[in-house]
């Protein structure tokens, strides 16, 4: 799943920073060729990094509401078992 969300990414990035160079292109052959670094690294380079952050953030929400069950659980026992009636 990561490896399709990360061509997801990188497409969805390529498209998006030459969209309007590929259509001055088309319309202008003679329009100047844009460097590799600006054409192809930096929109791979935003897919990669967009994908690992948000694999980040889902990982940090996993963890948080594993925390959060475990707490509860512990509150649960602290309130209601460890107080039981007298």
């Amino acid at each position: 799943m990561i490896y399709l969300s990360l061509a997801i990414n990188c497409l969805l990035f390529f498209v998006l920073l030459n969209l309007s160079y590929i259509k001055n292109r088309r319309a202008d052959p003679d329009y100047p060729e844009k460097p590799f670094s600006k054409l192809v690294v930096f929109p791979l380079t935003l897919g990669i990094l967009f994908t690992i952050l948000m694999d980040v953030m889902k990982g940090l929400m996993f963890y948080q509401i594993l925390i959060f069950i475990f707490s509860a659980a512990l509150l649960y026992l602290f309130f209601y078992v460890f107080n039981g009636k007298k």
